[in-house]
């Protein structure tokens, strides 16, 4: 009867694993003021809703609103010493709107694989408490990004629990440009992240 719905609803925990891309401008070559300009990977936690379509046997329309809360940082290095901008970030809280197409195999017994393609919007929900302080490097508050994933659809008598993994590629350049060493230096900054998550539906 499950799989006969028509659509159905859960929920979604998760962990990630974010960082940016780095493109560098002719001016980071020019200076003198840091050697390197890092990123690395900030840990996140997910939370969110699941609303699933049927529409076909094996295809599904899922749409997951969630919240991620991570930490976007860069570090600027010299001598080993590290300057981390924004220098006052104490956090991010993203709203995502994931949108995927679900492709199910065909079920096995209480099991089925399964693999979802589809892109987010994101919205930085705490950008507006940023732009109130003054910062050396800034990120706009509204990104997008196209997503890839899998995972297995595992049914039990009441619920079906599936673990997925997905791989999200940020393609817009979020870096707002301001006058100072800390942005010239770069030309584009763009978000891949990682998301490890369980689902209740």
């Amino acid at each position: 009867r499950y799989d006969n719905q028509a659509y159905h609803f859960g929920f979604t925990l998760g962990i990630s694993q974010n960082k940016f891309q780095i493109g560098y401008s002719e001016l980071f070559l020019e200076q003198n003021l840091f050697e390197q300009i890092l990123s690395r990977y900030q840990s996140g936690f997910n939370v969110g809703i699941i609303m699933d379509f049927k529409i076909h046997e094996n295809y599904n329309l899922r749409i997951t609103p969630s919240f991620n809360f991570t930490d976007q940082k860069l570090y600027y290095l010299n001598n080993n010493i590290e300057d981390i901008q924004p220098n006052k970030n104490t956090g991010v809280s993203n709203f995502e709107v994931p949108m995927y197409l679900k492709y199910r195999s065909d079920r096995i017994n209480n099991g089925r694989c399964f693999l979802l393609f589809g892109g987010s919007f994101v919205l930085d929900m705490s950008s507006v408490e940023k732009l109130t302080q003054a910062t050396n490097l800034q990120f706009s508050k509204t990104n997008y990004s196209i997503d890839l994933g899998f995972g297995v659809d595992i049914y039990f008598a009441y619920f079906k629990f599936s673990p997925e993994i997905k791989y999200c590629y940020g393609i817009k350049n979020i870096l707002m440009y301001q006058d100072n060493i800390y942005s010239q230096a770069i030309n584009h900054i763009s978000t891949r992240s990682i998301l490890i998550s369980l689902t209740f539906e």
